[in-house]
């Protein structure tokens, strides 16, 4: 039985981090495990700074954070204290990555712009420098593990910086290059983020992109008929809490949820994890755990296609909304009335969240940060619109809700004197939602918690 774990940046951002991994990984016991590590924390935000740097032929600046970068990961090595061979392999590895990285920002500076397959090589330096010291670090803590490349497992198409994986194909080289060595007792480590073109190209995922590598490398296994036991996403918080703990102290962690409930608490602002980036995972049965490597001795969250149980699990909050309101005599059973209002929505990219109706009237929510008036200017040819800025969604996420007696009168009791600018209920069974001001919001959070879990 095989685990697939995951590493963010926090968990691999020093030597000492990484030989933390390593003997967490080393002690595990069992059958070997699939590694999958991001780029040592702040790496790829400083990547990206290099590649814009690059851009605007700021050159002093651009040698000094090549310098600055090379000097992070070769001060990391020494931390390792690995064997005199295996230290110079891994030296070998971060010259050859340090070379391309200088011959990218130099190309990026001569023609003055940055393609997007330019940008995926640049950004995927920080994946491949670190996998590699961490397999590095396993073999120095007694491990037998080997490195693979990423872009050699992780098919994807030319879509530079959102990449789309080719589950097919990327199961394929899973079953050729990753199978033979966990069959044989050694555990694989390789970059998560990273994939390849069809014509070779390195490509990377976009948001959430190393949990996506690990969920697909998961689904991949389970696909070539190697059973996975489960896929661990290691970070720095404990897994799922019932609140943001910033605004709840009382917060504790979540042991499971589903599914749906993740992709809820993710949407309203608890961004622990991405739910899509686990969909290949989920839609195999393979559970998908939360935990902190930083107190391994914690459980974390499981996410699964079916948690057990009804009720409450959690409660969140999203701030930065706007509202629109949007009302004409003319919507009064009237046909395509909503599809003409929120084509305008299509027409100008304008995301919506939180919907209510009423017989002549919509109310819509959206990101404050929205460019709202080409919206407002074709709204108003055939209804009146007035917006409200600076609110708050809250959520109240669990399973069963629509169905479960009482629930939304004690959301609402708890609520008491906030006021409640829209309501929405009933379009999913996993939550509550309604918009209040955003000053009011934390306290509206912290009364709901009361009420629910205290």
């Amino acid at each position: 039985m095989t685990d697939v774990l995951k590493f963010g940046g926090t968990s691999v951002g020093s030597a000492e981090r990484i030989l933390d991994v390593a003997r967490l990984v080393r002690t595990r016991g069992g059958d070997p495990c699939l590694v999958v590590v991001s780029a040592m924390a702040g790496v790829t935000d400083f990547l990206v700074g290099l590649r814009n740097s690059s851009k605007d032929k700021e050159r002093a600046a651009t040698e000094s954070k090549l310098d600055e970068l090379e000097d992070r990961h070769r001060a990391t090595l020494d931390g390792l204290v690995l064997s005199e061979g295996e230290a110079r392999s891994c030296a070998v590895a971060i010259d050859e990555e340090m070379r391309r990285c200088r011959e990218l920002s130099l190309g990026i500076s001569l023609l003055e712009e940055i393609s997007p397959r330019t940008s995926d090589a640049l950004l995927a330096i920080g994946e491949l420098i670190c996998s590699r010291l961490v397999a590095a670090a396993l073999r120095a803590s007694g491990g037998e593990s080997v490195w693979i490349d990423p872009r050699e497992i992780l098919a994807t198409n030319a879509s530079y910086g959102a990449a789309l994986a080719d589950e097919k194909e990327t199961a394929v080289r899973v079953a050729l290059r990753v199978a033979p060595h966990l069959a044989a007792g050694r555990t694989v480590v390789t970059g998560g983020f990273v994939g390849a073109a069809p014509d070779g190209s390195t490509t990377t995922l976009g948001r959430g992109g190393s949990d996506y590598s690990a969920a697909l490398f998961g689904a991949a296994l389970h696909d070539v008929g190697r059973a996975v036991g489960r896929i661990e996403i290691w970070t720095d918080v404990d897994g799922i809490l019932t609140a943001d703990p910033r605004i709840v102290p009382a917060a504790r962690l979540v042991p499971e949820v589903s599914y749906p409930e993740a992709a809820e608490l993710a949407f309203f602002g608890a961004k622990v994890l991405h739910p899509a980036t686990i969909r290949p995972a989920v839609a195999r049965g393979i559970p998908v755990a939360v935990r902190n490597s930083f107190r391994p001795e914690c459980p974390g969250t499981v996410v699964r296609q079916d948690a057990p149980g009804n009720g409450v699990r959690a409660v969140a909050m999203r701030r930065g909304v706007t509202a629109l309101f949007v009302g004409s005599p003319r919507m009064l059973l009237a046909h395509g009335y909503a599809a003409k209002v929120f084509s305008v929505f299509e027409k100008h990219g304008v995301p919506v969240d939180v919907i209510a109706t009423s017989e002549v009237s919509i109310s819509i929510t959206v990101d404050e940060k929205a460019s709202l008036e080409g919206v407002v200017r074709d709204l108003s040819e055939f209804a009146e619109v007035s917006l409200l800025p600076h609110l708050a969604v809250i959520s109240v996420v669990g399973k069963g809700l629509r169905s479960t007696a009482g629930v939304a009168v004690r959301v609402f009791g708890a609520v008491g004197d906030v006021n409640v600018v829209l309501i929405s209920q009933g379009a999913s069974d996993t939550n509550v939602t309604f918009v209040v001001d955003g000053n009011d919001a934390p306290e509206a959070l912290r009364r709901l918690h009361r009420e629910f879990f205290e």
